[in-house]
């Protein structure tokens, strides 16, 4: 809404209607390209300085980003806003501690992450509310707001973090920051090469492909809903809201037992996953076409057929949301679970870089596929669905991998980066 209004402001596109749009768009690329470089530039830091020092570092720079937000007059202030975000991690830095502080058990690292997931959750549901709130009477109202929550989650950081351990509980690597004994660069070189890795380089291709496809996907069910659908705003919140409420509830009371049922096999309770989203997206579309063609037979719109059409698509769309956190929330797991402790960090990193690089090209790609005709949502389903199943190919091959992942969540194993450094990785 900011940047429409600095848009219109601007004579020379202001008679434009889809300035605004082409804006957002490379704004929102802009950030992604951000996010995809600052990921694994946070996990090395996680590593190398400690969760305390990181997480000041994180919450410093969303500070730096929202007062330049708070401040911004001109569609260019903004996509500066969004170059401290290269540090706004905080997610990571949280995933990081947790899959760190649990050591060998993969059941215990699901149902951190999980709860470390309804945290974030919850913070990502009310905090756009309250913005959106504030916005009617004062449009920079929430990024000072904002400014003020980063400064004091960097004096929390300061207070109840710790870069060293203490006398109890299990000792994260994370609290022990490493020695310098080599650059920071040649820190993040090592944490690019797990992609080239056996065991991890195929976890990570799929952390990719996943990101992509989720990615085209969410970005096209919200224009369904308004434009296919004809949602009011309303109904759009409680739709997105009824998804996020019950990641929230599952991440923190069904992961562990879901894992633990699994038996700890996290790459099959990441194919069953992809396979359930396959299906959630089938039933969505399947829905969607029903619900269009009956009311134009009928000559009324989609949701008058009204209650209905409104809790059978939100079903449909929370069993896609927590099909797809399944999978997620399993794929961190197996991901941080086939690298030492000390490694946690790093490969965290690298996995949220991933993901930003993927969110570049999936919404473009499932909006221009949208668009392209009536059909254009069973283009979006049918390209997500070969990606998914390329995705369960490679999780129920992967082998290469599984007997180093066995071995470190039953004891202590040498760093990844050992192996690299006796292979022939010149600089």
């Amino acid at each position: 809404y900011l940047l429409a209004s600095l848009i219109r402001g601007d004579g020379d596109a202001a008679d434009d209607e889809g300035a605004a749009n082409r804006a957002y768009g490379r704004l929102t690329s802009f950030f992604s390209a951000i996010q995809t470089v600052g990921s694994p530039v946070v996990g090395t830091l996680l590593d190398r300085i400690g969760p305390k020092k990181t997480s000041v570092l994180v919450f410093g720079g969303s500070a730096a980003s929202y007062w330049i937000l708070s401040v911004a007059t001109t569609p260019a202030l903004l996509f500066l806003s969004k170059v401290p975000t290269l540090l706004q991690h905080a997610f990571l830095v949280g995933q990081a501690i947790v899959v760190s502080q649990e050591g060998h058990d993969a059941t215990a690292r699901a149902a951190a992450l999980g709860r470390m997931t309804t945290m974030y959750t919850i913070g990502a549901t009310v905090g756009p509310a309250l913005g959106g709130y504030l916005a009617t009477s004062d449009m920079y109202a929430g990024a000072r707001l904002a400014v003020v929550g980063s400064v004091i989650s960097v004096i929390l950081s300061l207070v109840f973090l710790r870069d060293r351990p203490g006398n109890s509980g299990v000792d994260s690597a994370l609290d022990k920051p490493k020695k310098a004994e080599q650059s920071f660069i040649r820190s993040l070189k090592r944490t690019i090469l797990f992609l080239r890795h056996e065991t991890l380089g195929p976890l990570l291709f799929v952390k990719l492909l996943n990101g992509v496809s989720s990615s085209a996907f969410s970005t096209v069910l919200p224009l369904v809903l308004a434009n296919r659908m004809h949602f009011t705003t309303a109904q759009l919140g409680y739709y997105m809201s009824a998804s996020s409420i019950s990641v929230a509830i599952f991440s923190a009371v069904g992961m562990g037992p879901l894992m633990k049922a699994a038996r700890g096999r996290a790459e099959r309770l990441a194919s069953l996953g992809i396979g359930l989203r396959c299906l959630s997206m089938i039933a969505f579309g399947f829905l969607v076409s029903s619900l269009v063609s009956s009311s134009a037979r009928d000559g009324k719109d989609a949701t008058a057929t009204a209650t209905w059409g409104l809790a059978t698509t939100a079903l449909a769309s929370i069993a896609m949301s927590l099909s797809s956190h399944t999978h997620a929330t399993s794929l961190t797991t197996l991901i941080t679970g086939s690298v030492s402790v000390e490694e946690r960090g790093a490969v965290v990193g690298l996995e949220h870089g991933l993901f930003s690089c993927a969110r570049i090209v999936g919404p473009p790609l499932g909006a221009a596929l949208l668009s392209r005709s009536e059909s254009g949502l069973w283009s979006v389903i049918a390209i997500c669905m070969v990606m998914d199943v390329v995705l369960m190919v490679r999780l129920g091959t992967w082998r290469g991998g599984q007997a180093r992942a066995e071995k470190i969540d039953g004891q202590d194993m040498k760093p990844l980066v050992e192996d690299f450094d006796s292979k022939d990785h010149s600089d």
